[in-house]
């Protein structure tokens, strides 16, 4: 199954505004925004430094791997998943409320998308 298959239904889940599938040179590998506005190739850039330092967090405070990192914000969370060797999904949500639906989804997407990857 290709990357664009297995990434399709995240594109039509309810309160995601945009993902981002990022390589691991920092590059978009795939790419969706409901609006077609936003510029998902600035969000590549940073999403590996943001993982970089909440994994640097995970090991001072003995925590175990990074599973996820979520960020909220007044527009909506931002969630930002390692997938398989350096490649990162960040998905941007409408809102807090669309957590819960999202995580949902992505928990049966991942084994697909690190399948893909492989």
């Amino acid at each position: 199954m290709s990357l664009t298959e297995v990434l399709a239904p995240l594109s039509k889940t309810q309160g995601v505004e945009a993902w981002v599938l990022v390589g691991e040179e920092g590059f978009p590998l795939e790419a969706f925004s409901r609006s077609g506005q936003r510029e998902l190739g600035a969000l590549a850039g940073v999403a590996s430094s943001v993982l970089a330092s909440a994994r640097a967090v995970a090991e001072e405070l003995g925590r175990g791997p990074l599973e996820e990192v979520m960020v909220e914000y007044d527009l909506g969370p931002v969630v930002l998943l390692p997938v398989r060797g350096g490649a990162v999904l960040v998905v941007l949500l409408d809102a807090v409320a669309s957590l819960g639906r999202v995580r949902l989804a992505l928990k049966r997407l991942i084994p697909e998308l690190k399948e893909a990857l492989a």
